[in-house]
């Protein structure tokens, strides 16, 4: 068997095993968890154009470890999840998480969102307060005009449609990481195997990125929602973001209730490993200290 066939085989049989459930919308939405499902629950929500595995299995498992049942899971027109053939709001993108959590069993559930899936998580925690134990935004803005807005180099790679070829595509985006990398911990060879194994996952279309652009660019200016937030809200913003730019998460913090602002040195617009222990220790006490609050 040749290596490609073996490779070809492999990622089918990961397709085939990882569940996926139809919402009642006829989204059918694609979901991994890690840990067990008699603890507290925190639920993943990635960016635009993104996949589950922005959230690598490493950083899930060291989440788990401390006592809490994962779940990350591919968003509508992402990854392995439905490819849609309409419009839709940030609002349908949060009743999915809501939909997803009641197809788990799950109540309640602390919710973390990076970039775009720090707006829908932020949709989420307004519009259905009885779902949510705690929310952290990570990387994201409020929609307010002038705060955390791509500009230059990071506007122009947002915009510029992706290659189809598997290979091309997985080079463009570790051309775009470079510009909104991390400063300290970005890894060329790292990122373009991740972006590799984005590309060899699933096919979408330049169509559902647009889509999920549009869903965000409608929403316009999110803080008179953004005020109804009542859970415990932490923001997480890197001074390195070159994407959503430091501003975006200080208005963030001004704008929901009692919100806690953490600004982590040399973060950029990703998730690399060398990231993880400041991320995950800021989330994991914001977690415990929702739950002794509720």
């Amino acid at each position: 068997m040749r290596p490609a066939d073996s490779l070809n085989l492999k990622l089918e049989k990961e397709r085939n095993l990882m569940p996926k459930t139809l919402l009642s919308t006829g989204v059918k939405i694609c979901y991994e968890t890690f840990g067990s499902s008699t603890d507290p629950t925190l639920l993943l929500i990635h960016g635009l154009g993104s996949q589950l595995l922005l959230w690598e299995e490493g950083f899930c498992n060291k989440l788990a470890e401390e006592g809490l049942y994962v779940i990350r899971y591919d968003q509508r027109d992402s990854g392995l999840s439905s490819e849609m053939q309409k419009e839709y709001e940030l609002l349908d993108m949060a009743s999915d998480a809501a939909e997803l959590l009641e197809h788990l069993a799950v109540e309640k559930a602390h919710i973390v969102g990076m970039s775009l899936g720090g707006m829908v998580a932020q949709i989420f925690a307004a519009e259905f307060p009885e779902k949510i134990s705690s929310l952290t935004s990570m990387a994201s803005n409020t929609g307010k005009r002038g705060f955390g807005i791509p500009k230059g180099k990071a506007l122009d790679a947002l915009l510029a449609p992706a290659p189809i070829d598997p290979q091309e595509r997985a080079l463009k985006d570790l051309s775009d990481r470079r510009i909104w990398a991390s400063t300290e911990w970005h890894d060329d060879e790292y990122c373009l195997k991740i972006f590799e194994r984005y590309a060899e996952r699933t096919n979408k279309s330049n169509e559902a990125k647009d889509r999920q652009m549009r869903a965000m660019n409608l929403s316009g200016n999110r803080e008179e929602t953004l005020m109804k937030i009542k859970a415990p809200t932490l923001v997480l913003h890197g001074s390195a973001d070159t994407l959503v730019d430091p501003s975006g998460g200080q208005r963030t913090a001004e704008v929901i209730p009692a919100a806690k602002l953490v600004m982590i040195e040399g973060w950029g617009h990703d998730l690399p490993p060398g990231s993880w222990p400041k991320i995950t220790n800021e989330i994991i006490k914001h977690v415990k200290n929702a739950e002794n609050i509720s």
